[in-house]
């Protein structure tokens, strides 16, 4: 029974070692899943078929054992654009504010014991307070890209070549381009180091101040887990002096204030509640509410707030204990992920929505109130119509959690339920029933919420089905002048790279890759994409094509488009570009051709890179 193999890994000292150990051994069709004992793999006579499998549409086989067969026609997501409704402002400002790691159930506008957010209430009581407020993951790296470009967690475009945590990839739309296309002055002031202008979070932000990540510093021995120091009074004291700055005309401005994060530290200018964990964390919730409410007092008293939209929202949760877990960043359970969302639109009158409603769909609802056009690159939808008091919906927040190479989690919530399915090491569901069992307490597995786990079982199935799989196929041979023909292995062979002959600093290339599939590709593998001055200059693009190397079959034409981030700091001159293909520390054998090849990679290009 799942529940037993789940229960004796979790909570016995020997129950999963010994599960693996077991699945190994009956790990029939050896593709690292087995049948039994949580393995998850559905068919154990082909490695082809199993939980961590790249799912081929439309060819009547479930390679990924869950949602079915999947299909490529589908039609754009629905947005949800409304009308803006007459009494809403015509020179409206918009005020976002990310708290970081609060849960919605110690804000006490969602009923909480302690008093810990009277500024949150009062504003909640003015606007539309979202009693399902979702994170898509359990990390600020995660969810800040979510709320500034309206896509998920893993959907976003990220540039991979920066150190540490990726940052947006130019192609992103920010919230700070929504709002300059509207016309509006823009700023963002924020607080930490994963802010850097380096990250590209400043795209479309006239203004980016991230000066206060002084305030805060890592603990010695420690991870990002830990931090200590203070800076809600000067996030406020900043974020005031932008909205006097740009008093006569409009404005967005996006805050965020970290005070709440681990380490929790007492404040003396606010009531403390205890010097407990629990204690001291609403007490940081209190300050952070405190200074918050003056950047709110100070909108009322120089009359902005009835010509503001104000946005609150926690990036996401905290765990105290709950399903043995403390704190935050690899878990999609409730403590982690149900936050606050307080919407608040002059104009429209005060309620309370039961609708379920993520940080994806923030942008989308800054759009529409800006009246800035749809875009099929949102993945959430405008919550104006519900903010404007109409009929509530049936809808999902899903969300998205994949670390440490081999750690999958999605999930999914609606009004009823909270689902998560573990992709792997160690394949499971878990069912929260939310209507009768809010704190998540029972997991009933597989034998609850049908509905709701068929939902993500669908959505799943689809997600796994990369951007512009099914326009990479050719329907026949294309017509290349002079093609490289370099072969890779015995089924590769690589026919024209396409590249801009120059690029500045800071830029973000595309590069056209176009194959001829030869004999079945070995998966696993990505091309590598390297520019080299031979200088010691360096810069990477590798990747996975956008069609997947399963889904490769001989006599198949195959062509699509990566990208190639020039560093800002990179030396100017001219750089090779080599490529090649690549699996842990192997390559496939190059040969043949028109390009140069030196220890299996191929000249593919030369790129001038300009200041």
């Amino acid at each position: 029974a799942p529940a037993v193999i789940k229960a004796s890994a979790a909570y016995t000292g020997l129950g999963g070692p010994v599960s693996r150990a077991l699945r190994r051994a009956f790990d029939l069709d050896r593709d690292g899943y087995a049948r039994f004992l949580g393995g998850g793999d559905c068919d154990d006579g082909d490695a082809g078929v199993h939980p961590g499998a790249s799912e081929i549409p439309d060819d009547g086989v479930d390679q990924n054992c869950v949602g079915g067969d999947v299909s490529l026609q589908r039609s754009a997501a629905d947005v949800a654009f409304a009308p803006v409704p007459p009494g809403v402002p015509a020179d409206l400002r918009v005020l976002v504010i990310t708290l970081d790691t609060v849960r919605a159930d110690h804000v006490s506008a969602y009923g909480y014991r302690r008093p810990t957010t009277p500024a949150l209430d009062r504003l909640a009581a003015e606007g539309a307070l979202f009693r399902n407020g979702w994170a898509h993951a359990p990390s600020t790296r995660y969810s800040i890209p979510a709320i500034l470009t309206g896509r998920l967690p893993l959907d976003v475009y990220y540039d991979t070549s920066i150190d540490g945590w990726p940052g947006l990839a130019p192609r992103a739309t920010t919230l700070g381009e929504v709002g300059k296309a509207a016309g509006l002055a823009t700023g963002a002031i924020t607080n930490y180091w994963y802010f850097d202008e380096s990250r590209r979070m400043n795209q479309g932000f006239d203004r980016y101040d991230n000066s206060n990540q002084r305030l805060h510093a890592g603990v010695p021995g420690q991870g990002p887990a830990h931090t200590r120091g203070s800076s809600s009074a000067q996030q406020t004291d900043k974020a005031i002096a932008f909205v006097d700055q740009h008093a006569s005309a409009r404005w967005m401005l996006w805050v965020h204030y970290y005070d709440p994060h681990y380490e929790y530290e007492p404040h003396a200018d606010v009531p403390g509640f205890g010097t407990d964990k629990v204690a001291l964390y609403d007490g940081e919730l209190r300050f952070t509410d405190h200074h918050l409410g003056r950047l709110l007092d100070h909108l009322r008293a120089t009359g902005q707030y009835e010509r503001t939209a104000i946005i609150v929202t926690g990036d996401h949760g905290e765990g105290f204990g709950e399903h043995g877990i403390d704190l935050h960043g690899y878990h999609l359970y409730g403590a982690q992920t149900k936050v606050p969302l307080i919407v608040r639109v002059p104009g429209l009158a005060p309620r309370v929505i039961t609708t379920p409603a993520g940080h994806v769909d923030l942008l989308p609802t800054v759009a529409n109130l800006l009246g800035q056009p749809a875009s099929p690159e949102m993945m959430g939808q405008s919550l104006l119509d519900l903010l404007a008091g109409g009929p509530e919906r049936a809808r999902a927040v899903f969300q998205q959690l994949s670390y440490e190479g081999n750690h999958e989690l999605r999930g999914v919530a609606d009004t009823r339920c909270h689902v998560i399915y573990n992709v792997s090491p160690d394949t499971s569901w878990e069912s929260y029933q939310l209507d009768t069992d809010p704190d998540e307490t029972t997991d009933l597995g597989e034998r609850g919420c049908a509905e709701t786990r068929a939902t993500l079982a669908r959505w799943y199935d689809a997600s796994q089905i990369p951007a512009g799989a099914a326009e990479a196929l050719l329907p026949g041979a294309p017509d290349v002048a002079g093609p490289l023909g370099v072969r890779f292995g015995d089924g590769l062979e690589l026919l024209a790279v396409t590249a801009p002959a120059r690029a500045r600093r800071g830029e973000q290339v595309e590069l056209t890759w176009t194959f001829a599939v030869r004999a079945r590709p070995p998966l696993g593998y990505k091309v590598f994409v390297h520019g080299e001055d031979g200088k010691g200059g360096r810069f990477v693009g590798d990747h996975a094509p956008v069609r997947p190397l399963a889904w490769w079959r001989p006599g198949q034409y195959i062509r699509y488009t990566s990208t190639l981030t020039v560093p800002r700091t990179a030396a100017p001159g001219v750089y090779t570009v080599w490529a090649g293909w690549w699996k842990g520390n192997r390559r496939l054998p190059a040969r043949g051709g028109g390009a140069p090849i030196v220890d299996d990679r191929v000249d593919v290009a030369h790129l001038e890179v300009t200041p």
